[in-house]
């Protein structure tokens, strides 16, 4: 059953990812960043060294997924655009020392601080989610 489910994840990411809104893209990274977090937790927890490894490098690339989507266009709000790119470098730093350390504290912490922009994400009116044309 989990086999067809992660086959079916794989061909509707490949398939529907250009499809959609750049809202939904970066919900979608959120999502796999909290999603891989939880893993790497247990990956640790286990001593899975090398698929806590690459899921920390996944994420922190992903982390650079989101700086590069920030906007910094002055009259649509640079000012939570540079609060952004710096809590990303945050995430993206403390990733990098958790691996060294096998810390999963730093890895929670990370976990709860995408969950809470992702919230305000989330909370985004569905009338301010599409780019102006």
């Amino acid at each position: 059953m989990a086999h067809a489910s992660i086959k079916k994840y794989g061909q509707v990411r490949a398939s529907s990812i250009s499809e959609m809104t750049p809202y939904e893209q970066i919900n979608l990274i959120f999502s796999n960043i909290i999603g891989r977090l939880a893993a790497t937790k247990g990956f640790i927890e286990r001593k899975e060294i090398e698929k806590k490894g690459e899921n920390i490098s996944a994420c922190i690339l992903l982390f650079g997924a989101l700086q590069d989507a920030l906007n910094f266009d002055v009259e649509q709000g640079s000012e939570i655009s540079d609060n952004l790119l710096a809590l990303y470098d945050y995430c993206q730093r403390t990733l990098t020392k958790a691996n060294l350390n096998n810390d999963t504290a730093a890895i929670m912490e990370v976990s709860s601080i995408v969950k809470e922009i992702k919230e305000g994400w989330n909370n985004i009116p569905a009338s301010e989610r599409s780019p102006a044309v």
